[in-house]
């Protein structure tokens, strides 16, 4: 007959901290919400009125090669970043049908001043 042996519980906490290290390490993390005149938002919509919702968007600052930033729309199609330089921003906002429009605003010194 084998003889059942309970493990402690502080045994059991031990062990989960020795196999799982790093997610006994709890750590803060602080968010903000608001709103500001400084971002700029583009939508995208197809030609009969429907949103283009989730679809993918890229936003490229001017004479750059890689994105400055990249993300979806939201479920109204819309999508907001803040640029940090003057110039002609380029975007772009494709779904994954390969529908996709391109776009472009110029960013000056007064916009981002507000």
């Amino acid at each position: 007959m084998m003889k059942k042996t309970a493990l402690s519980p502080f045994l059991f906490v031990l062990l989960l901290g020795l196999t799982f290290p790093g997610e006994a390490q709890p750590h803060a993390v602080h968010g903000e919400t608001g709103s500001s005149s400084e971002a700029l938002c583009t939508s995208a919509s197809y030609d009969d009125g429907e949103t283009m919702s989730y679809a993918a968007v890229e936003i490229f600052a001017p004479n750059a090669e890689l994105p400055f930033q990249s993300g979806r729309t939201d479920r109204n199609g819309y999508f907001c970043f803040r640029p940090d330089t003057t110039g002609q921003w380029k975007i772009t906002i494709k779904d994954a049908d390969g529908h996709f429009v391109r776009l472009g605003i110029k960013v000056s010194k007064e916009m981002l001043n507000n």
